[in-house]
């Protein structure tokens, strides 16, 4: 693997770094849901639904300007479709992990025992693929991780420790650590609106068969009740879905996955400002300076250079194709 070009780390850090404002307006978001009398099955269901029309809207667009943004199927090994797939049920059951463990521990046990999966990604790509972070990238990590410590634990109220329920969250930690290097590996000629929609249909088809088998399928209507409960649901699958999930395969793909997961700390860091802005929950001073940790790491990582990129995404000739 070679180096990126400087322009071309730039854009992939800016893409992930769009995933993660993205991403992080679900929390703020599904407050508003969830007092529309909206289930975390109902609205993840629903995510997946509108996220894939998204995609598929995206790509119609994209395609009648003249960018290639897909490739026929015979053109794809069938590994690579088969891991796209499996891609796909992963990140449904990484969501339905992390809904179950809020359930049972408070969302700030949750996002710290999920967010240990930077370091993982960077740990399983030292050791599977050789890919390497240099010293200054490693120091990086574990700012970005003790910024996200930070960030969490300012917030107090940790709550009990229920095991279940961490189990759950690192259950959701190791689908995402997978999710990651399946994205940049296992289905990279895939292109990455074609590969979004494909996770997003998967995903949604075992949301439906999970809630039929839990008898939950009458549920599934409650978004049309009022648009107190339509509006966020769509708002969840148009800009915390469809658009952070294709800026994040193709961020991954151009930055390799254990840069981009670092990048990625931000989600937590811009939820606490959505709060303060939208729910008027006022960060402490130790979130603060935990997002300061995080911010600067993701500096780091951004521009030092001299170290591995994984195959990225070409973006010359109208075509976002792989190389």
């Amino acid at each position: 693997m070679n180096v990126g070009p400087p322009r071309s780390n730039g854009v992939g850090a800016g893409l992930v770094a769009l995933a993660a404002v993205c991403f992080a307006t679900l929390g703020p978001v599904s407050r508003f849901a969830f007092a529309a009398d909206v289930d975390a099955l109902t609205l993840v269901t629903w995510r997946a639904v509108i996220g894939g029309f998204f995609v598929a809207g995206t790509v119609l667009v994209l395609t009648r300007l003249g960018h290639v943004v897909t490739r026929p199927l015979r053109d794809i090994p069938p590994r690579q479709r088969l891991m796209n797939v499996a891609a796909g049920l992963i990140n449904a059951v990484l969501n339905l992990a992390a809904l179950m463990a809020i359930s049972r521990i408070s969302i700030a046990l949750t996002l710290l025992v999920f967010y240990t999966y930077p370091a993982m990604v960077a740990l399983v790509a030292r050791a599977v693929f050789g890919e390497r972070l240099d010293a200054l990238r490693w120091i990086a990590l574990g700012v970005s991780l003790l910024g996200l410590a930070l960030v969490v634990i300012g917030a107090g109220d940790l709550g009990q420790l229920d095991l279940v329920g961490v189990g759950l969250a690192f259950v959701g930690a190791l689908c995402q650590v997978v999710y990651a290097l399946s994205a940049q590996r296992g289905f990279s000629l895939v292109p990455a609106p074609q590969a979004s929609g494909i996770t997003f249909a998967v995903a949604a088809l075992a949301y439906l068969v999970f809630a039929g088998l839990t008898g939950q399928l009458a549920a599934l209507d409650a978004p049309l009740a009022s648009s107190a409960a339509l509006l966020p649901v769509v708002f969840a699958g148009v800009v915390g879905a469809g658009i952070p999930t294709m800026a994040w395969i193709m961020g991954i793909r151009i930055l390799g996955a254990p840069r981009a997961a670092i990048i990625s700390t931000l989600e937590p860091v811009v939820g606490v400002a959505l709060a303060a802005l939208v729910l008027a929950e006022i960060p402490t001073p130790l979130q603060v300076v935990g997002g300061a940790c995080i911010v600067g790491a993701a500096i780091v990582v951004q521009r030092r250079p001299g170290v591995q990129a994984a195959e990225h995404e070409a973006v010359a000739d109208g075509s976002i194709l792989p190389s």
